[in-house]
């Protein structure tokens, strides 16, 4: 509990103190990863351009409806008719007929599909499914830009964490310089042992430099995504470290993975479009039944000779029934090509299927290799830190060389890395294996 205290009193500090006098201006604050999460999702150009791939799957089933309603049109010709010029059947004689120039026709029809083989239900239904794998596709869109910001998140957080361990031993390199120089004053070191603790310091420094640039460099992909202002730095939740994440056994994950990974149901969908298809296509081989309504209002009159400048209307209704013959011979040819179809999605979706469990199982395998590093480490550091205090102790009763406390305080730091690094590799398989189910 004390650690976790130092490390968030280091934390804040970093981002206090040490980086203030660089960077004033820079706007920071404290972010879950649910509250990042949530920023992602709503700012996100990549998922602001995918997300047109739902309004334009709607707008296609909306116009599909517009099939199942009445088909209108009205008509106005108004223009200038010749004289009728007659021939009897030998061309032997040749008159001309007189007809009114003027002419007007308004025509106002109206046509129902009755039947098609259900092909405008099927299509529908096809441009449902259709508009399921927009949706899904933009889930899983959102599943990839959840992990990339635990990602960018996680890597802000391991440098941070870094940078806690290289100041604490930059403190404790500056504490040992000012021993050495006070056990050189009494003629117990020599020089070269001020010269090589001050090298160890600067490489420190150094190291914090480049941890510091490189937190800059991450914030700036983080706010890319997020869609925060570029000047803004990124604190970590100092709680993330100590949250639990569920222990399920290998078959709980896999059961799930089958259920909510999105890439997996898109297959399911895809499979049931190809079978959608197959009726579409066997729809041609029905005939084409509609009920049809019209009037025409025209002038002249012309089935009459001479033809008769007079306003007449005509209307009409009935049942039109239409068999195209072509597709006796078209159908079938359609018809296999869609089952070709429907057996490769149905093999995709068994090879997605089979894949994800390989991923799941590797997912799972991953995420418990990196809690049995952490705890391998966290031994490691706890003998790496009881071997510095013991050489440490021995160097200032001048039993060992500075070599061995340089060589101790190495390792030391070495193991403090680790654990911090094994720290945040729990989180990030954990959320890898969040990802491969579709659960993030």
């Amino acid at each position: 509990m004390k650690q976790a205290c130092l490390t968030i009193i280091l934390i804040a500090s970093f981002f206090t103190c040490n980086v203030a006098s660089a960077q004033d201006t820079l706007s920071r604050k404290v972010l879950t990863m649910e509250a990042v999460f949530k920023l992602a999702v709503e700012n996100s150009p990549q998922l602001k351009v995918s997300a047109k791939n739902i309004d334009l799957a709607k707008q296609q089933k909306e116009i599909i409806k517009l099939y199942e309603l009445p088909d209108l049109s009205t008509g106005l010709d108004y223009g200038y008719l010749s004289n009728a010029d007659v021939w009897t059947p030998t061309f032997s004689k040749h008159e001309k007929g007189a007809i009114p120039h003027q002419f007007t026709q308004l025509s106002v029809s109206a046509t129902q599909l009755i039947f098609k083989g259900n092909e405008v239900r099927n299509n529908l239904l096809k441009a449902s499914f259709e508009e399921q794998v927009a949706f899904l596709s933009q889930e899983n869109n959102e599943e990839d830009i959840k992990f990339l910001v635990a990602a960018k998140y996680l890597d802000i957080y391991r440098l941070i964490n870094q940078r806690v361990v290289l100041v604490n031993n930059l403190q404790l390199a500056k504490t040992r310089l000012a021993n050495i120089l006070t056990m050189k004053k009494q003629g117990m070191v020599t020089e070269n042992d001020v010269l090589r603790t001050k090298l160890s310091i600067s490489d420190l420094e150094l190291s914090i430099r480049k941890v510091d640039n490189n937190v800059t460099i991450v914030n700036k992909q983080l706010n890319l995504v997020t869609g925060l202002p570029d000047d803004h730095r990124l604190i970590p939740d100092s709680t993330l470290l100590q949250q639990q994440q569920q222990n399920k056994a290998l078959d709980e994950f896999r059961d799930i993975a089958f259920k909510e990974n999105h890439e997996l149901r898109i297959a399911g969908q895809e499979v049931k479009i190809a079978e959608t298809n197959i009726k579409i296509y066997g729809s041609d081989r029905y005939p084409q039944i509609t009920l049809y309504s019209g009037s025409v209002l025209q002038r002249p009159f012309l089935s009459t000779l001479p033809s008769l400048d007079i306003f007449y209307n005509v209307w009409q209704a009935g049942v039109s029934v239409k068999y195209n013959i072509s597709s006796i011979y078209q159908s079938p040819r359609k018809i296999r090509a869609g089952k070709i179809q429907l057996e490769q999605s149905r093999s995709r979706e068994t090879l997605v299927k089979d894949q994800l469990g390989v991923n799941v199982d590797a997912g799972f395998i991953k995420y418990n290799e990196a809690v049995e590093n952490l705890n391998t480490y966290r031994d490691d550091l706890r003998s790496a830190q009881e071997n510095y205090r013991i050489v440490e102790k021995k160097y200032y009763n001048q039993l060992s060389l500075l070599t061995d406390i340089l060589d101790a305080s190495s390792t030391k730091i070495s193991a403090e890395l680790k654990v911090t690094d094994a720290q945040i590799d729990v989180i990030y398989y954990y959320f890898q294996l969040l990802k491969t189910i579709g659960t993030i």
